[in-house]
């Protein structure tokens, strides 16, 4: 047998190709299970939308938790369970990403990155939650009270993680040479607002009232807003990428 004989044929490339491209775009598709399940456990089950502030004393805290226990258990069981979707989001957008950069880049790696650790910025605070909750008519209020703000720092100071993906994100877009570029231009500057949207989060512990307080109109409606529809456009425009480069791979395999 040569090696020209081991070689696959144009038409199993190509076939090996539709498959690749079939599951990224699964993966992609996959951040209905983050959305959806998050935003039914966060804002439906646990009424978190918008929660309750930090201004509420002790025992306000502990009797909501008593009161919306079974709905905040289901409800940060969801958000628990939706947090690993948003890393397969990740990985997809990554491989459109590899395309654009050169094979020194790091952006897919960063972009990557700040996927994952948004994930666990989503599980986690669920998990904190669901503590303070099952047991909450035998916890004391400086307890629950105690997870339930531990829960918030975690979830809103770690906005960093978020942040670095969407500008390595805003960064590939910027730096694709090709003559129509796989996103458009304008899909960095989203992406750098949406950055930028986290910023004020950073003030967010010395306010227990008014827009950065967690409940806030920054801290929280901009924030979940900004941060959605980033979410809905990356996805429909990574989609378009994968069908442009999908399209382009199967050109070369004929070729090939």
């Amino acid at each position: 047998m040569t090696m020209s004989d081991t070689r696959p044929t144009s038409a199993e490339t190509a076939a090996q190709t539709r498959a690749d491209y079939l599951i990224t775009r699964i993966g992609l598709l996959l951040v209905v299970l983050y959305v959806v399940p998050g935003l039914l456990g966060f804002a439906v089950f646990a009424g978190f939308w918008p929660p309750p502030g930090p201004d509420l004393t002790a025992q306000q805290i502990a009797d909501y938790f008593v009161e919306h226990q079974t709905g905040l258990t289901i409800g940060m069981v969801l958000m628990a369970f939706c947090g690993p979707w948003y890393v397969v989001w990740s990985a997809a957008i990554s491989r459109v990403i590899e395309r654009i950069e050169g094979p020194m880049g790091i952006l897919a790696h960063v972009q990557f990155i700040g996927g994952v650790l948004t994930g666990l910025v989503t599980f986690t605070p669920a998990t904190i939650w669901i503590t303070a909750a099952i047991r909450a008519e035998d916890h004391s209020p400086e307890t629950i009270q105690t997870l339930y703000d531990f829960g918030w720092m975690f979830f809103d100071t770690t906005f960093v993680c978020s942040a670095i993906q969407s500008i390595a994100i805003g960064v590939a877009v910027l730096i694709d040479r090709r003559a129509t570029p796989l996103f458009p231009r304008w899909f960095a500057w989203m992406s750098f607002l949406t950055a930028a949207c986290y910023v004020p989060l950073m003030l967010m512990p010395f306010f227990r009232t008014g827009p950065v307080a967690w409940d806030g109109a920054v801290s929280f409606w901009v924030v979940f807003v900004e941060f959605f529809a980033f979410t809905a456009v990356a996805t429909v425009l990574t989609w378009r990428a994968l069908k442009r480069l999908e399209s382009e791979d199967l050109l070369e395999a004929a070729a090939g």
